[in-house]
């Protein structure tokens, strides 16, 4: 079902698809910690966001860094129960990926999602385009041209929150569709002043 987030009133559209990607993970090393769910949204080119997917990551065991159930809020157990091997996962994303074709890949603080997605995806970059979109690093750079206000921070839920975007943190599938829309708002931002000034 589509989401209600539009570029609506813009003169411009996007010029392909984007898939926003989230994954909640046991830890920060992806050497030793485990890649626990992946959320996806795509993001039209008219600013509908649809085709929500929330896949939960199984491992025969979990070396979790202590603390980081406590900021995702999985019970392991629970999580155990639901999850597919990473295999699986792997086929869903790309079967989801193939849905748009091959397009470009979005997400905030997007470096941390892509050591995690790597290993799990090795032909990551045959699924999807190399390049992508950071939404933490276009809202610094917003920033920095004085388009976004300097007391506004670029942790997604300032940026949810300055937009008044309704957001509950560390649900992969909640960080992907909550991404999706400010990219909207920064979207939004640009196509206003680009239309003030022309």
């Amino acid at each position: 079902m589509a989401d209600g987030a539009r570029l609506g009133g813009m003169s411009m559209t996007l010029r392909q698809p984007i898939i926003f990607l989230d994954v909640e993970t046991g830890g920060r090393d992806p050497a030793r910690h485990p890649l626990l769910t992946v959320g996806a949204v795509t993001l039209g080119e008219d600013g509908q966001i649809s085709r929500p997917i929330h896949l939960l990551v199984g491992h025969p065991e979990y070396c979790v860094e202590p603390g980081a159930l406590e900021v995702t809020g999985i019970d392991l157990l629970a999580h155990d129960r639901a999850a597919r091997p990473p295999q699986e996962v792997a086929a869903a994303l790309r079967d989801y990926a193939a849905g748009v074709g091959r397009v470009m890949l979005g997400g905030h603080n997007f470096g941390f999602d892509l050591r995690f997605l790597r290993p799990l995806l090795p032909d990551l970059r045959k699924v999807f385009r190399s390049g992508y979109v950071d939404t933490k690093l276009t809202a610094q750079f917003l920033i920095h041209a004085g388009v976004l206000p300097r007391g506004i921070g670029t942790p997604l839920s300032q940026l949810t929150e300055h937009f008044g975007i309704e957001y509950t943190a560390h649900n992969a599938l909640e960080d992907a569709t909550a991404t999706a829309k400010v990219y909207v708002e920064l979207l939004r931002l640009v196509g206003d002043r680009s239309g003030a000034s022309a």
